[in-house]
């Protein structure tokens, strides 16, 4: 006989913070957590902050973070349940908060949303190699060309995220493209997605993908001196520099919510003020979603 049970945990609540000084994968460390951490933190401000070329020795974060234990020993993350993050002097706060019958999602102070229509970038981690111009001296051609795209220097293998919910338009191989994928949008946007080791699986023509799904793998497919991903955005038929691009938000919290979660949201926000964590102790199932 087979029964599914909800594992029950205990949950407490933390406030962990850290400066960073190379990196955020170490400064989540240096404080005694796992890189789980640093990925999730990255997640939640991947509209507002790339993490590729976007940090700076000197930031800072803190979050309110559920640690969840199993007959006494430690057994993962629950939620993040607020989070903010300084980048090159500009503060971003972000709050969990289940707004009627939607998914739980992150909000800022005054309940807009942090999900935007697109990713700052396509990979969670990695190093600019070459920046979006219109004239550069290309490695292997040895002719100078206009480069109107982001080139991502990564190791082969490193997942690659659709920026942005859409269709895939065009999936194939060319010399100079490699393994490619082509992504409309919109009415106006399109993203391209240059010299991929190989495709995710399920990734077809014609197939819808969701913002932040791995559609492939970084590679050096096609005319490539080494593995990284080369990245272009168009509107409406022209090439655009992505990160010039001011994506607009989704839906904020409802007017029916806002008062509820504007005063919800004002607890943790004192607590991240206070430097302070919010003090909860409680028994919870894996699989519960709302704040309380």
């Amino acid at each position: 006989v087979i029964e599914k049970v909800q594992i029950e945990y205990q949950v407490e609540t933390e406030l962990v913070r850290s400066t960073i000084e190379t990196s955020l994968f170490e400064a989540v460390a240096d404080i005694g957590e796992s890189s789980e951490l640093a990925i999730r933190l990255a997640d939640i401000f991947a509209w507002d902050i790339d993490f590729i070329r976007d940090i700076r020795v000197g930031d800072t974060f803190q979050a309110v973070v559920e640690k969840r234990y199993r007959e006494g020993q430690p057994a993962g993350y629950g939620r993040i349940l607020a989070a903010e993050f300084t980048n090159r002097g500009e503060t971003f706060q972000a709050f969990l908060y289940r707004d009627g019958d939607r998914r739980a999602d992150y909000f800022d102070a005054e309940g807009q949303s942090l999900r935007k229509a697109f990713l700052k970038a396509p990979l969670s981690f990695s190093r600019i190699s070459s920046g979006f111009t219109m004239r550069r001296f290309h490695p292997i051609t040895k002719t100078w060309k206009s480069h109107p795209a982001i080139d991502y220097a990564a190791p082969s293998g490193t997942p690659i995220k659709s920026i942005g919910d859409g269709i895939i338009i065009k999936k194939g191989y060319t010399r100079g493209n490699g393994n490619y994928i082509k992504i409309r949008h919109n009415s106006s946007y399109e993203t391209l997605y240059l010299h991929m080791k190989g495709f995710a699986r399920g990734i077809a023509q014609g197939k819808r993908v969701a913002q932040g799904q791995t559609i492939g793998y970084v590679g050096s497919t096609g005319l490539a001196t080494g593995p990284h991903l080369c990245f272009r955005m168009r509107k409406n038929g022209a090439p655009v520099n992505p990160q010039r691009v001011k994506a607009p938000s989704v839906k904020p919290v409802s007017a029916e919510n806002l008062a509820d979660f504007k005063a919800k949201a004002s607890i943790f926000a004192a607590s991240l003020a206070d430097q302070q964590p919010v003090k909860t102790v409680k028994m919870r199932s894996a699989d519960t979603t709302l704040i309380e």
